[in-house]
This record gives structure tokens, C-alpha cells and sequence, in this order.
């Protein structure tokens, strides 16, 4: 699955997790089914950052953001969100947490030609997530 690449990324003395991909419209049973649990999330700038923890061990596993393609109305409006997890068939039994980040940008993107405007703050119901809802607020490039 091409849409599944995950590059680790290592910043000067701080490895900041795994890069996985934010998906709009596709079935997140499609991207992977795999048993993970969602520990704790946070939103900074244009990046969900999203602690997870699984059995595994011997393969890479693949974490996807899938978004569905439209927003609920209402306000602020929200979008449903879930993660889909590939093991690649990894039978190992070891217990592993792990951080991985997913770009917001399309999402953002999507709001901003279907609303017309730069900024705006849209809640994403993600499933499994502790706290269920995040606002993700942006401004625009010119806001003071």
C-alpha cells in the first residue's frame, strides 16, 4: 500500500517519532485492521502527535490518519477521524509504545476551500482517543 510509508525522523539530539500518513475519504478498515491503543494526544500547529501502544516486535508497523471527506455542521464544525494500523503480519508478542505525528494540513485545506476562509478551528472526533474530541485551530499567514 503506497499510502503507507512511514520515514522516522531524527531531529539534533531529539527524536520527535515515526511520520505517518493523513488520508481524507478512504475506509480505514482498507489501510489496516491491527489491535493499538491510543494513550494520549496533542495537537501543536498543524501536527497531531498521538501515543500508541501494541504487541509486535519483529515488523514495521504503519499507522494511518483517516479522515472522513466531510465535516459535520456545526460550531465549530467537526470531522470524524480514526487511526488504521498495519502490522504487516508481525506475530510477535512484545509490548511497544510509540509516538507518530500525522500532518493536519490536508484536512486544513479541505476547510479552507469548502469554507472560503484562512482560518478556523475544526474538532476531530477521533475514535479510540482518550480525550474523543481535539480542536485544531489555524489563523491565517497575516494574522498579527
Amino acid at each position: 500500500m503506497d499510502n503507507q510509508t512511514i520515514d522516522e525522523i531524527n531531529e539534533v539530539g531529539d527524536a520527535i517519532g515515526k511520520i505517518g500518513d493523513t488520508v481524507i475519504g478512504a475506509t480505514p478498515d482498507a489501510l489496516g485492521t491491527d489491535a493499538f491503543v491510543i494513550n494520549a494526544t496533542t495537537i501543536e500547529a498543524d501536527t497531531l502527535r498521538v501515543n500508541v501502544s501494541y504487541t509486535g516486535g519483529c515488523e514495521t508497523h504503519a499507522f494511518t490518519l483517516v479522515a472522513e471527506p466531510r465535516f459535520l455542521e456545526s460550531f465549530p464544525v467537526q470531522v470524524h477521524v480514526s487511526l488504521a494500523h498495519n502490522a504487516n503480519g508481525d506475530t510477535c508478542q512484545d509490548s511497544i509504545t510509540e509516538d507518530y505525528q500525522f500532518d493536519l494540513t490536508p484536512i486544513k485545506t479541505v476547510y479552507q476551500k469548502g469554507y472560503r476562509t484562512d482560518t478556523g478551528t475544526i474538532v476531530l472526533r477521533l475514535k479510540g482517543a482518550p480525550s474523543g474530541e481535539l480542536a485544531y485551530e489555524f489563523y491565517s499567514k497575516n494574522r498579527k
